[in-house]
C-alpha cells in the first residue's frame, strides 16, 4: 500500500513519531513517504492509497499552517485517512478540528490516536511506541 505522512511538528515529537510509525508501516511492506507541511504544497501531494495527518496541539486546537494546508488539500472523494496528534493538556481538539476539515471534503476516517508530550518540548508519554504499534494495525 502506498502511503503518505503529513505532518507539522514544532519542537520535534510530532516528527519523531512519525518517524516511528512510518518505520512500522514500511516493516510491513508499506511504500511510505513522509512530509513536513511547510516543505510541500497541498496540490502537490503523492498518489497514495491512504494519508496520515499529525499536527501538535496549539492553544487546544491545530496551529494554523496545519488548518491551512488541510482546508487547501484537493483530494478525492472518499480518499481514506487517519488522524495524529501531540497534546500537552487533555483537552486538545486537534483530532476533532483536522476531522471536521476533512469530512467537509468527503474524506473517510479509518483511526486516529493522540500522543500525549509531557512539557512543551516533550519528551513524549510514556509507552507512545505502544500505541503507535496498535494504531498501525489499525490501518494495514
Amino acid at each position: 500500500m502506498k502511503i503518505c505522512i503529513l505532518y507539522e511538528s514544532k519542537y520535534g515529537n510530532g516528527k519523531k513519531c512519525v518517524e516511528y510509525l512510518k518505520k512500522l508501516m514500511e516493516e510491513k511492506g508499506n511504500d511510505v513517504k513522509s512530509f513536513s507541511i511547510r516543505k510541500i504544497k497541498p496540490d502537490s501531494l503523492p498518489k497514495a492509497d491512504f494519508y496520515i495527518f499529525s499536527s501538535p496541539t496549539h492553544i487546544g486546537s491545530i496551529p494554523w499552517k496545519m488548518k491551512r494546508f488541510l482546508k487547501k488539500l484537493n483530494l478525492e472523494q472518499k480518499t481514506k485517512y487517519s488522524l495524529m496528534a501531540t497534546y500537552l493538556g487533555p483537552k486538545t481538539k486537534a483530532i476533532q478540528k483536522m476531522d471536521e476539515i476533512l469530512q467537509r471534503k468527503g474524506m473517510l476516517k479509518i483511526s486516529d490516536v493522540k500522543i500525549r508530550v509531557n512539557g512543551m518540548k516533550g519528551p513524549l508519554e510514556d509507552g507512545y511506541e505502544e500505541k503507535l504499534k496498535k494504531f498501525a494495525e489499525k490501518i494495514t
